[in-house]
């Protein structure tokens, strides 16, 4: 017997004028998986998760949450938990009441409202910040506020809109371990819209990119990375650097690899991964057989702390190309840069 998806989003429209918010996007979050959304400015990601939460009406397309159409239900009434880019608190009620302010419309009784606030404070690490009201709270603890406003609920979808990004790198880099843990330990099936690739990558059971409306590749994280569908994506996730080679009679040609374009392009462009390459000063360094091998010399150089980001001019390449490596090799040096089979795709 099949199982129900616990959020199946079919062929979903929404126009503004002549922009195509949401162009027929349809996917579906299975079990108690952590689905991540990731794209551009003006992609669509936001106007999709606001759609799932009843804040937007679609012009087309069905939503169901456990198998029940939920498409034209009022927020209030969907069962699902959204929490905001900018956390939304009350600012003149106390930790406690905001996050016992669901279980109130919710009508349940006031002694039930206390054991789960007071679970909810316990499993956030919230204990004895019950009575300080949210300008008294640090943007990791208001994170966590908000977080036990969503969850206290017990929902059957969480909703989360960029929730790290108010907070400031290093919290961010913690606070993801603890987004993960807390979602995998509630086991609340979550739909995670943010613009930070590699917040989205390291969290995420699978990821959507969306572009233009659109959605363009779902996948797990890997596949994501290692397997590109095309370019945008291929260029959207990791630090890469973009060439266009001329196509002849059908062909591209960088360094030691050629490789057959269909379509009668004229211009390839090749996506290098910047971090993954091997740089040598050693031109009898060894690469495999599927590996691109360029050769050039150092141009320029910056200095990022744990490694450098190069400027080469390389041979038969009409423009720079950028690469990371942690070797400390002065401009005007000769090199030889090899990206392994992987590491590099052409389009």
């Amino acid at each position: 017997m099949m199982s129900v998806a616990v959020l199946e989003c079919v062929n979903l429209k929404k126009y503004y004028g002549h922009v195509r918010a949401l162009d027929d996007v349809s996917f579906t979050i299975e079990g108690s998986e952590l689905l991540a959304v990731i794209g551009p400015s003006g992609s669509g990601k936001t106007t999709l998760l606001r759609s799932v939460a009843g804040f937007v009406r679609l012009d087309s397309g069905r939503i169901y949450l456990h198998g029940q159409d939920i498409t034209d239900l009022a927020p209030e009434k969907r069962d699902v938990a959204m929490v905001f880019q900018n956390y939304a608190l009350w600012p003149h009620m106390t930790v406690f009441e905001n996050i016992a302010y669901g279980l109130k419309i919710k009508r349940i009784d006031k002694a039930k409202i206390r054991e789960k606030v007071e679970w909810a404070l316990k499993f956030l690490g919230l204990e004895g910040l019950a009575d300080r009201k949210p300008s008294q709270l640090s943007g990791g603890q208001q994170q966590r506020v908000a977080l036990a406003r969503a969850i206290v609920v017990e929902p059957k979808l969480l909703l989360l809109d960029e929730p790290l990004s108010n907070l400031d790198a290093k919290i961010r880099l913690r606070i993801r371990f603890e987004l993960k843990a807390l979602q995998q330990k509630l086991g609340i099936p979550t739909l995670y819209v943010t613009h930070d690739q590699e917040e989205a990558l390291s969290i995420a059971d699978r990821v959507i990119i969306i572009h233009n409306g659109k959605i363009l590749q779902v996948g797990t994280p890997e596949e994501i990375y290692r397997n590109p569908s095309n370019l945008f994506v291929a260029d959207f996730v990791g630090v890469n650097t973009i060439i266009k080679v001329p196509v002849k009679n059908g062909v591209a040609k960088i360094g030691n690899v050629e490789k057959r374009i269909p379509n009668q392009q004229k211009i390839a462009t090749v996506v290098i991964r910047a971090d993954e390459v091997i740089l040598s000063t050693n031109k009898n360094v060894e690469s495999g057989p599927e590996d691109l091998v360029l050769t050039g010399v150092i141009r320029g150089r910056l200095y990022l702390g744990s490694k450098y980001r190069y400027e080469m001019e390389v041979d038969g390449v009409n423009e720079p190309v950028f690469i990371n490596h942690g070797s400390d090799v002065e401009t005007g040096t000769e090199v030889k840069v090899v990206v392994p089979k992987g590491s590099y795709f052409i389009f």
